[in-house]
């Protein structure tokens, strides 16, 4: 078992009892030890850093190592000992659903529409600071961007790398990226405790499209094409041809060992995992707690194997963001549909040489 699943199931573990913790008392006590352990730990982390290793500078580089390790886990400690008053999670919950409203277009639209804009603003958070699950969720959620950002070397800001390609099993994607992610959206949502099978389906979005969703779906796969496309004439650029570099990445991670059965099989499972697994998890249960723009982020980061070409994050997390406004107004099956379809034709067009 991956460490990665490890984890993915210690989360799932996590949300299903603080769903609990509102029938038993004693397991919102635990979890805020738990939280309140991890904060010790952060503290004496930082204290640990000597001042020689902070002011350490590598070449020419923005920030040495030392600097960037140092002020990541300040800022989880920070962030961690915060979560714990309430009135720092009334103070996100306002930033959260001000960024949402913002970015959803809802501020517009009830500026066209002349509605009241305070109103729209800060009606309604998104996240709700005495919730159990949800101070949980943003514990999660920033123990891992600050894990995810750690793992990123400053230097690459400049002069961005690919690690050597290695071929993707079949098992890490269905075990990982496809039941894994899934299975934490569902203990997410409190799925037997406090949700329904049912009711945790409909909190994920998982609905029956309409023809007009599904074509907007279909229309997704065709603007990440494009969009994939546009990003490229950027990467074309950087660094000795990254766009180029990218391609050879894919080539080499999405092998069959030739032929079109294979290649069928690893392009199905790549869609169908990727694909729902990460939209099940971004787009439907973390979107609607921290909003459109931090769950982008979030899937960006994510893809760690370009976590020494934070470009190629920041293109993925401008991706997400558009899929999150899309599921806005629709509903996690229609991006589904348009991330599914499009991994499916691209690992397809790369496992498969005729």
């Amino acid at each position: 078992m991956s460490l990665d699943l490890l984890i993915v199931l210690a989360c799932c573990i996590l949300g299903l009892m603080a769903h609990g913790a509102g029938r038993s008392s004693w397991l919102g006590w635990v979890l805020r030890t738990i939280i309140g352990i991890f904060f010790v730990s952060e503290v004496l982390m930082c204290l640990g850093w000597s001042g020689e290793e902070i002011n350490t500078r590598v070449g020419g580089a923005i920030l040495s190592p030392a600097q960037w390790g140092f002020g990541i886990t300040v800022s989880l400690g920070a962030s961690t000992g915060a979560l714990l008053f309430h009135q720092a999670r009334l103070a996100l919950s306002y930033v959260l659903t001000v960024q949402d409203r913002i970015v959803s277009g809802d501020l517009f639209v009830a500026a066209f529409k002349r509605r009241d804009l305070l109103k729209t603003l800060t009606d309604a958070p998104i996240l709700v600071p005495s919730s159990m699950p949800h101070l949980v969720a943003a514990w999660i959620f920033v123990t891992t961007v600050c894990f995810l950002l750690g793992s990123i070397d400053p230097a690459s800001i400049e002069v961005p790398l690919l690690p050597i390609p290695v071929p993707v099993p079949l098992e890490q994607l269905l075990s990982y990226n496809g039941l894994g992610l899934v299975a934490l959206a569902f203990c997410g949502v409190g799925v037997f405790v406090t949700r329904r099978p049912k009711e945790a389906v409909a909190r994920l979005g998982w609905q029956k499209p309409t023809a007009a969703q599904v074509a907007i779906g279909v229309a997704l796969i065709f603007f990440t094409f494009a969009y994939d496309w546009a990003s490229s004439l950027i990467t074309h650029h950087i660094e000795g041809n990254l766009a180029s570099k990218l391609t050879n990445y894919n080539a080499g991670s999405f092998t069959a060992g030739g032929g079109f059965g294979p290649s069928l099989i690893l392009a199905l499972f790549t869609g169908l995992c990727a694909g729902v697994g990460e939209e099940t998890l971004m787009r439907g249960a973390l979107q609607p707690v921290f909003g459109i723009l931090p769950a982008g982020v979030l899937h960006g980061l994510l893809h760690g194997q370009f976590s020494h070409a934070p470009v190629f994050l920041a293109q993925v997390a401008g991706w997400s963001v558009i899929m999150g406004i899309v599921r806005r107004y629709t509903n996690t099956t229609t991006t589904i549909i348009g991330h599914a379809g499009f991994n499916f034709l691209t690992t397809f067009l790369f496992a498969f040489n005729p």
